[in-house]
């Protein structure tokens, strides 16, 4: 879903409207992973949470204001790849039985797989050294590096309180914008800019605490030995810092304050 159909939509969206355009739109994805997650995946928000949502969606609806209009189709299929990705998002949290770094090779392998013949049976392919190169360069960092640093963030904060945080990146295209390509920054921009943060410090205040179950579960993930959960033994220097093994947990009911990390995915009736 997210690795094919996701881009695959996209780049049709994009043959139909200005990319500034989609690259706004795509805050959508924020939308359909909160919805998804609330609907499907026990990810649960609060009142301040809700909030966050709310005001990063309005901010990225900021920047975008002065983008022009731009095609229903286009916009439905911009819509459809947010969906993709919302699902992937949380799917790919509730993964734990495999690193970040390998959930980022297998996602990589697979889908790069299907989009390369996907773009065999559509075209011809052509391109140069630095086409290549180029490519090679944004594959390393914004998809390298960007799926594993995000799989660790939504294992630990939940996919949606994740994926209110990556809906920054418009905001840092802003940014390179004006410091590489020597672009004006307005005042609408640092007015989203401003909501955007404020969303954020809002987003972290929701947490929640409540008498819960945890069940017995043996699974991998990177964690410390100071949450609570994890009380089997190692050398003081390896508790006190992230590491990651394959690990059990047995059956307990406690109290805390917490957030929807692979821990607790509970239902809240």
């Amino acid at each position: 879903m997210g690795g094919v159909a996701g881009p695959v939509l996209l780049l049709f969206g994009l043959q139909l409207a200005s990319s500034a355009s989609v690259a706004m739109w795509l805050n959508l994805e924020l939308v359909a992973t909160a919805l998804l997650g609330y609907i499907l995946f026990k990810d649960h928000l609060g009142f301040y949470g809700w909030i966050g949502v709310a005001g990063t969606l309005a901010a990225s609806m900021l920047l975008s204001w002065n983008e022009g209009s731009i095609g229903v189709f286009a916009l439905l299929l911009t819509a459809g790849a947010s969906i993709c990705w919302g699902l992937d998002n949380h799917l790919t949290a509730l993964i734990d039985d495999i690193t970040p770094t390998q959930s980022t090779f297998w996602k990589g392998l697979i889908a790069g797989s299907m989009n390369l013949l996907i773009s065999f049976f559509m075209e011809e392919m052509a391109g140069g050294i630095w086409i290549i190169a180029a490519g090679v360069f944004v594959g390393i960092f914004s998809y390298g590096f960007s799926i594993s640093l995000y799989i660790w963030s939504a294992q630990n904060l939940g996919a949606t309180r994740s994926q209110m945080i990556f809906a920054s990146a418009p905001f840092f295209g802003v940014l390179f914008s004006v410091f590489i390509l020597g672009e004006s920054l307005s005042t609408l921009q640092i007015g989203a800019a401003a909501l955007l943060i404020f969303s954020m410090l809002i987003l972290f205040r929701d947490r929640h605490g409540h008498d819960h179950i945890h069940e017995a579960m043996h699974h991998k993930h990177s964690h410390r030995h100071d949450d609570q959960h994890h009380t089997h033994t190692h050398s003081e220097h390896v508790e006190n810092n992230y590491h990651g093994h394959w690990h059990s947990h047995i059956s307990g009911s406690h109290s805390h304050p917490h957030w929807p990390d692979v821990h607790h995915r509970h239902d809240h009736d």
